[in-house]
């Protein structure tokens, strides 16, 4: 019997968004390579957001990267928002625009990565 392995990593950068997401951009092709369905998200609180997401109904996550981690929440919507502007034909994102979070000390994006449907 093989056990269901779902994991929560932490690989991030940090700095203006104009400087780092050329960086993610790579680092989501060699996620592509590997994985069938790709989300890009944010999240203050990358634990709840992950459970969160492990209970959907359509796609079965596997893990979860969190890739940026900045102390405004504008960055966290640049990235997020860059990357379902121009990277639409690869994610399975359904919304577009801003997201509101309350404040927090940081804030996260992150990649949702898995192989099958529920």
């Amino acid at each position: 019997m093989q056990l269901e392995q779902k994991s929560l990593e932490y690989y991030y950068e940090t700095g203006w968004p104009d400087n780092i997401i050329e960086t993610l951009n790579r680092s989501m092709g060699q996620y592509q390579r590997y994985y069938k369905y790709v989300k890009v998200g944010i999240t203050s609180n990358p634990e709840r957001r992950f459970g969160e997401h492990k209970r959907n109904r359509t796609y079965d996550w596997e893990r979860m990267i969190v890739v940026y981690a900045t102390k405004s929440v504008k960055h966290a919507n640049i990235v997020e928002d860059w990357f379902i502007a121009n990277r639409e034909d690869l994610l399975v994102n359904k919304y577009k625009g801003t997201s509101n979070m309350c404040d927090s000390d940081y804030y996260y994006a992150y990649f949702l990565l898995g192989n099958n449907l529920k």
